[in-house]
């Protein structure tokens, strides 16, 4: 049975009445290219842990799979970077830098980039991304 934004429910650890655990690896696994997205639901909640792989390419991978083909990331992306460098750059000619370690809100109208050779991999909350995701083609 499918819940929240159409994905099955996560696979919980209960360690008392008041908290869930999540647990990633048994989500819903979305492969796009050199990025992949374990998608949790707990509820009406949910999260997903995002990995994008250097060489990665948003517009490549993620655009096609998308209603319209956006040139850019319709999602709100509210989050924490566990690891790598992630740039970010904006429809508007600016850019960022999110370092692992670091807890990151990003508006829509942007394109992630890999910096370096290590994979980002982060933890999202934002349930603007998780809709994205789901409208995805299968």
């Amino acid at each position: 049975k499918k819940r929240g934004h159409g994905f099955a429910p996560a696979q919980t650890t209960q360690t008392n009445s008041n908290m869930t655990v999540l647990d990633y690896a048994t989500g819903t696994k979305k492969e796009m290219g050199l990025a992949t997205a374990n998608v949790v639901n707990v509820g009406d909640k949910t999260s997903m842990e995002i990995t994008l792989n250097p060489g990665f390419n948003w517009v490549e991978s993620v655009s096609p799979l998308l209603p319209g083909c956006p040139k850019s990331c319709p999602a709100n992306h509210f989050g924490f970077l566990k690891s790598g460098t992630m740039k970010v750059h904006y429809d508007d000619g600016t850019t960022a830098t999110v370092n692992a370690g670091e807890s990151y809100l990003i508006p829509p109208g942007h394109l992630p980039e890999v910096v370096g050779d290590v994979p980002c991999v982060m933890v999202e909350f934002s349930q603007s991304t998780a809709a994205v995701v789901d409208s995805m083609k299968k």
